[in-house]
């Protein structure tokens, strides 16, 4: 098209009155195109001249139209958005600030150059006893399901999810359905090695500190622990494994009961709180001292950090870089350049030195009730 039907076309913007609610049908009359071409310029894909785009951009500006995003998805027989939901409650799994904005700067990375809407599920609890964490499926709002959080044994939502056929990811594993699509850790490996490590140095009362009780990471946790006790020929003292909550204080006093056995002498610290504050206070309440009757191991998602400096050594758990891959991985299931479903385990790393530095407590947004 030449330079001036180009400037034909702009200067007749003038004439077009944006009083009224426009809609894609009355901007592919006024340009004179099909709306296939509109919608591939609304949706930022090729098949459209310059020329032509910045012609139809140009109207859009001038009449303020926005496409009416439930409409769009009937007509392109398709749903809207890219969901996020989470399966357990928050005082199971309270949100930090650094990882929702780490997750939120990762779905803005991985999908924003498609337009995509990304919609936070942060309520699916509120049918009671009837957790339906999956209502952003099968309402049909949710093109792609991204689950946050662990999963309980007795979950029947994930396999409605997995039936749907839309392209979905758990970050975490479940053992009742092995064919599930995850990106995860194995937790079960950090536990052994957690164990065995202490074991191998001559403990014999070691005890653990975890989190998720009644999900499937608690119960993966338990199994490598269990599992390194056996091969020492140790039974499982159920008075030398603590499950605690989010919460600073019930941290410490959880530290503190375990501790205040004087013949525990080695602590695998792996709650996920990264809360080193109140597992150093639980420690002092006990009167035990870090290096000298009690040795410590601490489980952290930073590799270079530690969560306690008095701790003997720690497992690194790379559980953002498992959830960027598979999300990456999403978006080529959701787009057509992959089949699901996803099946992705990273492995943890003990490493027999403190990290660089510390990490601060965590900030959470939904801290739970102590």
């Amino acid at each position: 098209m030449g330079s001036t039907n180009v400037e034909a076309m702009n200067n007749s913007n003038n004439n077009i009155p944006p009083e009224r609610k426009w809609t894609i049908y009355d901007i592919a009359r006024e340009v004179g195109v099909s709306t296939n071409t509109v919608s591939k310029v609304l949706n930022r894909k090729p098949g459209v001249g310059a020329a032509m785009r910045r012609r139809i951009e140009e109207i859009i500006r001038h009449v303020g139209y926005t496409p009416h995003i439930g409409a769009r998805g009937l007509r392109a027989k398709r749903n809207a958005c890219i969901g996020v939901t989470v399966p357990a409650p928050f005082d199971v799994v309270p949100v930090s600030q650094s990882f929702l904005l780490w997750l939120f700067t990762l779905l803005y990375e991985v999908f924003s150059d498609k337009g995509e809407y990304i919609c936070f599920d942060l309520n699916p609890f509120a049918a009671g006893k009837d957790v339906d964490y999956s209502r952003g499926v099968s309402e049909r709002l949710f093109k792609a399901c991204l689950l946050v959080g662990p999963l309980a044994p007795n979950d029947v939502r994930l396999s409605q999810i997995h039936r749907s056929g839309i392209p979905y990811l758990t970050l975490g594993r479940l053992d009742a359905m092995p064919e599930c699509s995850s990106a995860t850790v194995d937790y079960v490996a950090g536990a052994y090695m957690s164990a065995r490590y202490l074991l191998e140095r001559g403990h014999r009362r070691v005890a653990m500190l975890k989190a998720f009780q009644g999900f499937q990471p608690g119960i993966e946790r338990r199994r490598g622990y269990e599992r390194a006790l056996a091969e020492f020929d140790l039974p499982v003292d159920e008075a030398l494994i603590k499950n605690v909550t989010f919460g600073g204080r019930d941290l410490a006093h959880r530290v503190e009961d375990l501790l205040r056995d004087h013949s525990v002498t080695a602590l695998i610290e792996c709650s996920a709180t990264e809360d080193g504050a109140s597992i150093r206070e639980g420690m002092l309440r006990a009167g035990r001292r870090p290096g000298e009757d009690i040795e410590v191991v601490s489980w952290t998602y930073q590799q270079d950090a530690s969560v306690l400096r008095e701790e003997s050594t720690h497992v690194w758990l790379p559980v953002r870089e498992a959830a960027t891959e598979g999300i990456w991985q999403l978006a080529d299931w959701t787009y057509g350049r992959r089949n699901g479903p996803i099946n992705i385990v990273y492995q943890p790393e003990l490493y027999e030195t403190c990290g660089e530095k510390e990490i601060k407590k965590p900030k959470r947004l939904f801290e739970p009730r102590e």
